[in-house]
């Protein structure tokens, strides 16, 4: 088994953004980090067809193989992976993201199978949409909130909210198996029931690590800028900001599907 993999669950409408992430990985993987990914038995064909170089393609049904759609199903099939004992530390990325420099295992690893945590209060972004709430028309805080506190509530923790994304995450198979067996088992539940009762398996799995403290916690700030609204990708345009100066902070970008 692999002590640290890139993991990417996807599918055929996000092709073109998939390739544009393998090519980062390749361009940039110093140490050469296995990369998976995995799509719907439908859609193998097509992936196999566009000849991604230096990645495994698996099915999903072989993750997760329940008939939930669409984003619920993707966060049940990445939280999942664990089951396939491909590896202890797998780093989550979405189609939507890409590499903008050279990475190694030590960005994840702290040492030995320990992985860095991501672990914040998403003060940047938050920041940003109180200053732009006309822009938005909305304050995405409220649900950040109410969802961190319904697993808060959960396993009994009181204190600050904190986000465990977004994407990519580092995520030890340890903290998943912990959430089964410790949690899930027990209460005669499943992965399914958790994310249909509350769709944020970053938390899930950061509340996990905290109740049972199943690896030493050692922190890290988010490890890509996310663009998360149009607007913030026409204020970068607007206030002549680059990519290499990203890049001094960041390992990659994300352009979140439906703004990119």
């Amino acid at each position: 088994m692999e002590n640290l993999v890139l993991y990417c669950k996807t599918f055929h409408r996000d092709i073109e953004l998939v390739k544009r992430l393998v090519d980062s990985i390749n361009q940039f993987n110093v140490d050469a980090i296995k990369t998976y990914i995995s799509v719907p038995k439908r859609d193998l064909k097509l992936f196999l067809a566009a000849n991604l170089e230096n990645v495994n393609l698996i099915e999903d049904e072989l993750v997760y193989e329940g008939h939930v759609k669409g984003w619920l199903q993707q966060q049940i099939v990445k939280s999942s992976f664990y089951k396939l004992n491909i590896a202890t530390n797998w780093v989550c990325i979405d189609s939507d993201a890409f590499f903008i420099k050279p990475f190694y295992i030590s960005d994840f690893i702290y040492k030995d199978d320990i992985p860095y945590t991501i672990i914040h209060e998403q003060k940047e972004l938050f920041s940003w949409t109180a200053n732009n709430f006309n822009l938005l028309g909305f304050d995405p805080k409220e649900s950040f909130t109410e969802d961190r506190k319904k697993i808060m509530n959960v396993f009994e923790r009181n204190g600050r909210i904190y986000d465990f994304g977004p994407a990519p995450t580092i995520w030890s198979s340890k903290v998943w198996l912990d959430l089964e067996n410790q949690y899930m088992i027990p209460n005669n539940l499943t992965l399914q029931q958790l994310i249909e009762y509350c769709p944020s398996e970053f938390t899930w799995y950061g509340e996990t690590l905290l109740r049972f403290n199943t690896i030493p916690l050692y922190p890290a700030e988010p490890l890509f800028k996310v663009f998360h609204y149009k607007q913030q990708i026409d204020e970068f345009s607007r206030l002549n900001l680059s990519v290499e100066a990203l890049s001094k902070n960041y390992l990659g970008i994300i352009l979140q599907s439906n703004i990119s």
